[in-house]
């Protein structure tokens, strides 16, 4: 029978489209963020390192005569830069007809490519493998995880991140010959909720307004110094291979090449389109890697 005019296949409806973009993704990059700037002058970047001569049994008769010993150099180091880019390419009638959430879809899809550059840029700077790059083969960097060597362990497989282990991993830096303290704790969601639940370096408190327990610890003191611990996706997560990275943040630095900075390059029209490039290119100095340590291994 007629039912009179209804919503159903009424095409002159207004769309309900509410005028907001809505993305959840991850933005953060902790250890790309913590880094102080260098300059890098060649694709091939170099440091120096020294050390002293181990601590020795020092006595002299009176009237000795001297005798000399080799002295030990400084040391070159170094690690390959990277080249870095992103692509943006939007066309011109993309950019001529109207949208939700956006006012220029160019700018609006740029603003992206940065993030996701950062995030980009943080997964080399942790996990990066050294290639030294040939015609047609791109360069890359080591990153953190394979510039320490010193205080690097792996653990046998399902070992915990007890609290005794966090503060051997500590110990290990001090009982290389360093008197540096590590400041900041890099690794995954379930082994900073491991770190959480350590007692003796930390302080949990009630909120008395709130009535609501604090059982998280982003603070650790320890006998080796006070450490922040960040949550690091880069850092391997897969269960029996957990690893935790521990640095002192004043030890490591991002080398940019000249002119090497983040950068936004627009490449102007190609065809019926807008086209630009995000580029960097950047590499990872370890000042000296001894100051920080790696283990993985953990449940």
């Amino acid at each position: 029978m007629p039912i009179g005019l209804i919503t159903t296949g009424d095409q002159s409806r207004v769309e309900d489209v509410t005028d907001l973009i809505t993305n959840v993704d991850y933005e953060s990059t902790p250890f790309y963020s913590m880094l102080a700037e260098s300059q890098a002058t060649n694709t091939l970047h170099e440091w120096l390192v020294d050390s002293y001569a181990s601590a020795a049994d020092n006595a002299q008769a009176e009237g000795y005569t001297a005798s000399y010993t080799d002295i030990t150099a400084p040391t070159r180091t170094n690690n390959v830069v990277q080249l870095f880019n992103k692509d943006v390419r939007v066309s011109n009638t993309q950019q001529r007809v109207s949208h939700y959430g956006m006012s220029d879809p160019y700018q609006y899809q740029l603003k992206k490519k940065m993030v996701e550059l950062a995030r980009d840029i943080e997964k080399a700077l942790i996990a990066g493998t050294r290639a030294s790059g040939s015609s047609g083969v791109a360069r890359r960097l080591n990153g953190a995880i394979a510039l320490v060597t010193t205080n690097k362990t792996a653990r046998n497989s399902g070992t915990s991140l007890s609290e005794t282990e966090f503060n051997d991993i500590l110990q290990g830096i001090y009982d290389s010959g360093t008197d540096i303290s590590v400041d900041k704790a890099f690794t995954g969601a379930s082994l900073k909720r491991a770190i959480s639940g350590y007692t003796a370096g930390s302080t949990k408190f009630t909120d008395a307004d709130g009535k609501r327990l604090y059982n998280t610890v982003s603070i650790y003191e320890s006998d080796f110094g006070v450490v922040s611990i960040h949550l690091e996706r880069e850092v391997p997560t897969t269960a029996g291979n957990k690893g935790i990275l521990a640095v002192d943040s004043s030890k490591w630095r991002v080398a940019y090449l000249t002119d090497g900075r983040p950068q936004h390059i627009p490449q102007g029209l190609n065809g019926s389109a807008k086209n630009g490039l995000l580029e960097t290119e950047l590499t990872l100095e370890a000042l000296n890697e001894k100051s920080s340590a790696y283990r993985a291994g953990y449940l």
